[in-house]
Formats: structure tokens, C-alpha cells, sequence
């Protein structure tokens, strides 16, 4: 009775050793990334085909049935690899046009936002009105955090490295709504075909290494730089050591999230993900000297603050009182507001 009593206690303490296997291997993945491309400004490329190929590799080892006993026809599966590889592909490489990781990771938290907006687009869907206070406060970020950082170049850096900065903010802006795109053709698709999500994954990452055979120039580039690179362990290029732990903490970091989602409410999850979004900002910082004004921690604090409205862990005040008034119903003469009665 006492082993069975301390076996579920074990399994109770799946979780918290699971959340914290993800703070640390999402900001691992995070930092190890941005000391690569320290070292070798144009690995971005093959550091996305590495993750691409690791998840064919495991698809072909374990999972040989997607090959031949697919659910979903594979034509329908083209486009969105198409776009899953162009947005995998834009967030990383806008780190080689002097886009700092501080200015990514504060771009990618507007995900939840951009998502919302393409499906009001497709879908005509409408959403509470703390959804719609949640994109102004993470748009607002956004922009202060852009302006401030193309002040920063503007001041310290010449013109052609301004107009190089710019490239990666586009890129990094289509990689966000493009992946928001991507979730509205994957949602249609998993609607008529049924949930897929491990054959899905496959085909993308499958598909996608085709469009790796435009950038083999600068993936034999890599390589060389990479073969050059300082001997560690006695053996073994210091980069090719980087990327093999980059890919193995990568997949680390989505397994332990993807657990932590069957395990408990999406709120809980959305709060680590939220966590590990500002440690890596804070890490990144610190260890990387990245030049961060008071308008950065401001801008900052409003997309983390839209993020936790748009989730639900901060509550709008008089949130449903408005709700009623956008809707046209009464309010009660106790609970009217001053903009129910206008």
C-alpha cells in the first residue's frame, strides 16, 4: 500500500517536473538559437531544415502508417505545408537581418492576436469584447516596442542596416499572420476530414523539405562554416554540437508542452507558456547585451498584459455589464454603467 501510495504521488508530480522541462528547454531552444546565429549570422536556414528533418526521421521510424494508411488525402496537405514551411522558415531567418530575439519573441506573442483576426476574416466569427481589448494592448506593444527599436538603428547604425532591419520585421510579420492563416486552412481540413494532428504534423515537416532545394547554396554555406567551427569533445565541430542540442531541446520543449495540455486546463498551460516567453526575453537580455529601453519594457508589459486578458487570467472589469450594454439588453438600474446609459 505504501509503493502504491508513493507511486501516485510520483504521477501527481508528472506535471510540475513536466512544466519545468519545459521552461527549460523552450528558453534553452530560445538562447541556443540566438548564440548560434552570433557565430554564423546565415545558419537560420539549415537550423530549420534540422528541425524539419527530425520530425520526418521520427515519422518514418515510428509512425510508417502515415505513408501508407493516410486519413487525409495528400494534395490537401500541399498548401499548408507550403505556408508551415515559409512561416517556420521567415521567424528564423529574420534573426540573420539584425532582428534582435527580444524583438521576436515580443512579435510572436501576438500570435493569439493575429489568429483572432484571420478568423474573423474567414470565419466572420465575433468575439467578446476583452478579445478586442487584448488586440489593442499586444497591437499598441507591438508597434512601441518596433518604433523604439528602429529609433535605436536609426541612431546607431547606417542607413543599409536600417533598410536590412526592416526586411526581417517584415518577415517576422508574415510568419505571424501566415501561421494564423495556416491554422484557419488546418482547422477547415481537420473539419472534413477528422483530427489528425500527428499526420498533419508529418506532411508538413514532409512536404515542406522540398522548398529547402531553393536554399542549397546557402545550406552547403553553413555546412563549411560549420565544419570550420572549433573541435569540442575531440571530434566534434562546436556549431554541429549547438544544432544537434538545439533540435533535441526543440522537440523537448513541444513534447513537454503538448503533455502539460493533456494534463491540465489550457489556462494553466497558457500561464507557463506566458512564463517562458518572459524568462527567455529576460535571458536573452541579459546574456546577450540586447539593447532594451524603458519604451521596450513598456511595450512589453502591454503585450504580456493583452496576452493574459485575451487567455483569461486578467478579468476586464464590468466585463459582462458591457457585454449586455454592446448587445442591446437592459442593464439593472443597480449595475448601469455610465457607458449603458449613453
Amino acid at each position: 500500500n505504501e509503493y502504491k501510495s508513493y507511486l501516485r504521488m510520483d504521477v501527481r508530480l508528472l506535471p510540475i517536473m513536466a512544466m519545468f522541462v519545459a521552461l527549460f528547454c523552450c528558453c534553452s531552444n530560445v538562447l541556443i538559437l540566438e548564440k548560434m546565429v552570433s557565430k554564423s549570422k546565415d545558419c537560420t536556414v539549415l537550423v530549420t531544415l534540422a528541425g524539419f528533418l527530425f520530425i520526418v526521421v521520427k515519422g518514418l521510424l515510428f509512425n510508417k502508417n502515415y505513408l501508407h494508411d493516410n486519413k487525409i488525402p495528400v494534395k490537401n496537405y500541399i498548401f499548408i505545408a507550403l505556408l508551415f514551411f515559409s512561416t517556420n522558415l521567415s521567424n528564423n531567418v529574420a534573426l540573420s537581418y539584425d532582428v534582435d530575439m527580444p524583438t521576436v519573441l515580443i512579435f510572436r506573442s501576438g500570435s493569439l492576436v493575429a489568429n483572432m483576426i484571420v478568423s474573423i476574416i474567414a470565419f466572420r466569427r465575433s468575439y467578446p469584447i476583452s478579445k478586442y481589448v487584448s488586440v489593442g494592448l499586444v497591437t499598441a506593444g507591438v508597434l512601441v516596442s518596433t518604433a523604439a527599436t528602429a529609433k535605436l538603428k536609426t541612431q546607431n547604425h547606417p542607413a543599409d542596416s536600417l533598410t536590412t532591419w526592416i526586411t526581417g520585421i517584415c518577415l517576422l510579420a508574415y510568419g505571424l499572420f501566415g501561421s494564423a492563416t495556416m491554422g484557419v486552412f488546418q482547422e477547415k481540413l481537420f473539419g472534413k476530414f477528422g483530427k489528425h494532428p500527428g499526420e498533419a504534423l508529418f506532411y508538413n515537416h514532409l512536404l515542406g523539405l522540398l522548398g529547402f532545394l531553393f536554399s542549397i547554396p546557402n545550406i552547403y554555406r553553413t555546412i563549411v562554416d560549420f565544419n570550420g567551427s572549433d573541435v569540442i569533445l575531440g571530434f566534434l565541430p562546436a556549431m554541429w554540437g549547438w544544432l544537434l542540442l538545439n533540435v533535441v531541446v526543440q522537440y523537448m520543449c513541444v513534447r513537454s508542452i503538448y503533455f502539460l495540455l493533456s494534463e491540465w486546463t489550457s489556462l494553466a498551460v497558457t500561464l507557463v507558456t506566458t512564463l517562458r516567453k518572459f524568462l527567455s526575453l529576460l535571458l536573452s537580455i541579459l546574456l546577450f547585451n540586447n539593447e532594451f529601453t524603458i519604451t521596450h519594457w513598456i511595450s512589453t508589459a502591454f503585450v504580456f498584459l493583452g496576452s493574459a486578458v485575451f487567455s483569461e487570467l486578467v478579468k476586464l472589469p464590468y466585463e459582462e455589464e458591457l457585454e449586455q450594454c454592446l448587445e442591446g439588453k437592459k442593464c439593472e438600474e443597480e449595475n448601469v454603467l455610465p457607458v449603458c446609459k449613453k
